[in-house]
């Protein structure tokens, strides 16, 4: 077998959840590793027989430069993805994005990801695999975003400022992208800080929308903290004070582990200031196989959740 390498090619770009990261760019320095199949290259001299390079990297250019992306993550999976489609003599894609000056205030070279896509046994499938995380899914394919057919489910929660208006606006921040269309809202709950008490309460909802457009649940993740970054908020406490928090719950049946996004969300189970309005606005909703308001019954979950007004 053959490995191309592209290597250290660097790129000006305005990638980053920061607005001054959209506003001034930086600069991105990009590896690529493409593995070619056994047969891709049996003592021939043609080009056909292998990979252009100056074709990957036309691609290359092309989305840096005409696409920005909150998420590295997001953006080498979009470079290995259309890789991919290059040619079925590809076997594995290999894309490292490095920020080489990064908005961190810490002595070091670069800060970045790297996303491995690998082709699978059947032709014209792929499996999508990342470098130290993992991604799970019953059924990959079909998982895949088709516009109108992933259903989501976020929370979001505010103890700071005037809670009511930062849930309001937060949502219809939301509502604005081409890509969300926001189905339902539940009621907004006051509900007793959960984990670090000694801090004013939150008043919550949770919201239910569906995809409606090419968006993976690494951009829509990013698109949320975005919204995040926008009000201000900081998170110097863990589950501490928030003008506004938002989490990803549920991204149809996909299932992720990863260092970055977790779906579905791993604190549902125990948080009765999510599970409570979920059930409102989806009471058949299952956890753990069973009906969410029969769940929560079971539970005994002890934490304050007090109706405050409908949506």
């Amino acid at each position: 077998m053959f490995r191309i390498l592209i290597k250290d090619l660097n790129l000006f770009g305005y990638h980053g959840v920061r607005n001054s990261e959209k506003k001034d760019g930086q600069n991105f320095c990009f590896n690529i590793e493409i593995l070619l199949n056994k047969n891709s290259f049996l003592n021939s001299d043609n080009l056909e027989n292998t990979l252009n390079y100056s074709q990957v990297i036309r691609i290359l250019k092309n989305i840096n430069s005409n696409q920005r992306f909150n998420l590295l993550e997001t953006l080498s999976q979009t470079i290995a993805n259309r890789i991919m489609e290059i040619s079925s003599l590809i076997e594995k894609v290999s894309v490292r994005v490095e920020k080489t000056s990064p908005p961190i205030k810490e002595n070091l070279e670069s800060v970045g990801v790297e996303y491995v896509l690998v082709r699978n046994g059947t032709e014209g499938r792929e499996e999508d695999k990342f470098e130290g995380s993992e991604v799970k899914s019953s059924n990959f394919e079909n998982s895949k975003v088709k516009s109108g057919e992933v259903d989501v489910y976020m929370s979001l929660g505010s103890n700071i400022g005037d809670r009511e208006n930062n849930l309001r606006k937060a949502v219809d921040l939301i509502s604005r992208n081409p890509n969300i269309e926001v189905l339902a809202v539940s009621s907004i709950y006051e509900t007793e800080p959960m984990y670090y008490k000694d801090q004013d309460y939150f008043y919550n909802i949770v919201l239910k929308a569906r995809v409606n457009g090419e968006i993976s649940p690494f951009e829509m993740m990013g698109f949320l903290k975005g919204i995040e970054f926008g009000f201000g908020s900081k998170k110097d406490k863990r589950y501490g004070p928030r003008i506004i928090d938002i989490d990803l719950l549920y991204y149809g049946e996909i299932v992720i582990e990863s260092e970055f996004l977790t779906v579905p969300h791993p604190g549902i189970e125990e948080r009765k200031f999510v599970l409570v309005p979920l059930s409102e606005i989806a009471p058949e909703f299952k956890i753990e196989g069973e009906n969410i308001k029969k769940f929560i019954e079971k539970s005994n979950l002890s934490e304050k959740v007090n109706l405050i007004k409908s949506w």
